[in-house]
């Protein structure tokens, strides 16, 4: 009798750890990614501030000592993906219909919830690197008409089926710029100091205005991001809007201020890449 209440015993203590082992293999957890939208100046980070259109109050000045100031900021997250210390790479799922999509986030500095993305159903681990697309790609336009983030008619994002979804859209005033503005959702022709730049393509065509503009990009974080089922991270990202005007290529808006097709937007396009920068994790 001893020694089959020893093997019972053996045997439950064995079935326990396998049970262990498997819940813990599929362990998820979630993250949270907050885009936050920032001007820096002089060193010195600054949280942005909209003002309505029309306004002479100008809040920022460009690398070329230009006024301006912010009426609207708006960009499109996509195919967010993270990778994990040993190379695991976990992809946040795309999905688009006519009544909804997933995957794809539009950022508005307008709207403070749009600018924290939730992730979910993450498989526990050690995570060190995030990638993501500023932009829609192929995926988000093929299908359609698409509801959700990619609605056209809400999201007021979208150019047309060759051109596809603004990547990217500011929109505001510069003392600089002679106006005469078209194609804005916040500034008009009679706007006389008008400034709109329109970002984005999803396609190269030769010799047209087609272009692909949209930028995939990827930042190592400076500490792991621990998922499981008791650890949420938060990740903090940075847009910062002095980087749009301000970085490789130099924007002056006397001459640059109205950007709506994607032949227009190269360079401003790689300053968007240049903006966007990694700041730190909440554990």
């Amino acid at each position: 009798m001893k020694t089959l209440i020893k093997l019972f015993t053996l045997i439950s203590i064995i079935t326990f750890f396998s049970c262990g082992d498997d819940d813990t293999s599929t362990t998820t957890g979630s993250m949270e990614v907050e885009f936050d939208n920032i001007a820096i100046v002089n060193g010195i980070e600054q949280q942005l501030s909209l003002v309505t259109a029309g306004s002479t109050s100008y809040g920022y000045t460009n690398s070329l000592g230009q006024k301006f100031n912010i009426n609207l900021l708006r960009y499109y997250i996509s195919a967010i993906e993270l990778e994990t210390t040993d190379g695991k790479v976990y992809k946040d799922v795309l999905e688009v219909s006519a009544t909804g999509s997933k995957g794809y986030y539009l950022i508005d500095e307008a709207n403070p919830a749009s600018q924290v993305v939730e992730l979910d159903n993450i498989p526990a681990g050690k995570y060190s690197k995030i990638t993501f697309t500023v932009g829609v790609d192929s995926t988000g336009v093929l299908n359609g008409a698409t509801g959700g983030a990619l609605d056209p008619a809400t999201s007021k994002m979208f150019w047309n089926w060759n051109s596809g979804y603004i990547a990217l859209k500011f929109e505001g005033q510069s003392d600089a710029s002679n106006g005469g503005v078209s194609g804005a959702e916040t500034v008009t022709t009679t706007n006389p100091n008008g400034i709109a730049y329109h970002i984005g393509g999803w396609k190269n065509i030769a010799g047209t205005a087609f272009v692909y503009n949209n930028k995939r990009i990827s930042f190592n974080f400076d500490t792991d991001a621990v998922v499981d089922a008791k650890s949420a991270p938060h990740v903090h990202m940075t847009f910062d809007v002095m980087g749009l005007f301000n970085g490789h290529h130099k924007v002056d808006f006397t001459g640059n201020h109205n950007v709506h097709k994607p032949s227009d937007g190269v360079d401003m396009a790689h300053n968007m890449e240049e903006a966007f920068n990694f700041d730190h994790i909440h554990q």
